[in-house]
């Protein structure tokens, strides 16, 4: 993509030093998560046009922490078609990842860690992003390539929160801080991994159930109404027959259900924008289809999450470029754990 005609979002966090990460170019950047996703925007975080990016691969696991600007990415059916076998464990310490899954969509934001399938379909909003990823083989979980694992968040000030950020805390510790002995073990992940999301397929009780049955009917509510100006809170409340703190604790993850449908009206508008282009009448055409009130409140609220109006967002050719790596995986081992994944899989499925 071309990035010359467009402001950067912002200089870089300190902990984009802290942590050690290396500056990417664009090319580079598009290349590294080529094995995940597409990209449809991307934007550096830095003046000097880079994002930052460090890989991470422990025996059978892999992982990498990140500091983006503003991106798009989406897997694709065609992508899905083409196994990685991948879950993955999802941190952002700043910034905002908003994904939407055929069955669910949220916005993760500090505070939260989420557990994704790679391997289904999905797009991702990347917004100023600071987080990092551990990738993990599906059979490793005890999952086949068929089984779809729905997204799980978890609250970080939850016990199982708690010890995820401890287990993400020992994975990316550096090499020279370990002293005598490595903290990190697979194990521990792995079981635990396997505890959060055997509680998400197994609810405790018949009130845990009619929860999350009431709440996936909610959210299906709302996406198939995106565009009425009319969906408030309290129409949800009517129709739904719930108490309005009974609705917000439903969606406190996603910062209550007002912000969760200015989010996905938001998401859904900048994808339409990117999946269909831009010409004359067409930020009008979205903006009032997803229930904005005016181009300006529009332009408004697409510069204020991802740092540029949406004309100058798709400026520019898409950019794929995974063979840029292919002789370097020393820079860049998490692409080269992705490709021994995937020949693992034409041997076993």
């Amino acid at each position: 993509m071309q990035t010359n005609a467009l402001s950067p979002l912002s200089q870089g966090l300190p902990t984009d030093t802290n942590r050690r990460l290396t500056p990417l170019s664009i090319p580079d950047w598009a290349a590294v998560w080529s094995p995940v996703a597409e990209m449809h925007a991307l934007h550096p975080r830095n003046e000097d046009g880079t994002s930052h990016w460090r890989g991470f691969v422990h025996g059978r696991l892999a992982g990498a922490q990140f500091a983006t600007g503003c991106q798009l990415v989406q897997r694709s059916k065609r992508l899905a078609l083409t196994p990685n076998g991948a879950l993955a464990i999802q941190n952002v310490s700043s910034g905002a990842i908003a994904m939407d899954y055929e069955t669910r969509s949220f916005v993760q934001r500090p505070g939260y860690i989420a557990i994704i399938d790679l391997s289904q379909t999905f797009k991702a909003s990347y917004q100023q992003a600071v987080g990092e990823m551990i990738f993990i083989p599906r059979e490793l979980l005890g999952f086949s390539q068929s089984d779809r694992v729905e997204p799980a968040l978890v609250p970080t000030d939850s016990v199982q929160g708690k010890m995820l950020t401890t287990e993400l805390h020992h994975f990316f510790k550096p090499e020279d801080e370990f002293g005598d002995e490595r903290l990190f073990d697979a194990n521990t992940l792995l079981h635990l991994t396997n505890s959060i999301l055997s509680s998400q397929r197994h609810p405790s009780s018949d009130r845990v159930e009619w929860w999350r049955a009431r709440n996936t009917l909610i959210r299906a509510h709302i996406e198939e109404n995106l565009g009425d100006l009319s969906l408030l809170p309290a129409q949800i409340c009517d129709k739904f027959n719930l108490s309005r703190a009974t609705l917000y604790r439903m969606f406190e993850v996603d910062g209550g259900v007002r912000r969760y449908i200015q989010d996905r009206r938001l998401y859904a508008a900048v994808w339409d924008l990117a999946e269909g282009g831009i010409h004359r009448g067409r930020l009008t055409e979205v903006a009032e289809k997803w229930g904005f009130s005016s181009n300006a409140n529009f332009n408004r609220a697409v510069k204020t999450v991802f740092g540029m109006p949406p004309g100058a967002l798709f400026r520019g050719p898409a950019l794929i470029i995974p063979s840029r790596l292919e002789h370097r995986q020393e820079e860049f081992p998490v692409n080269a754990w992705f490709a021994r994944l995937l020949r693992e899989q034409v041997l076993i499925y």
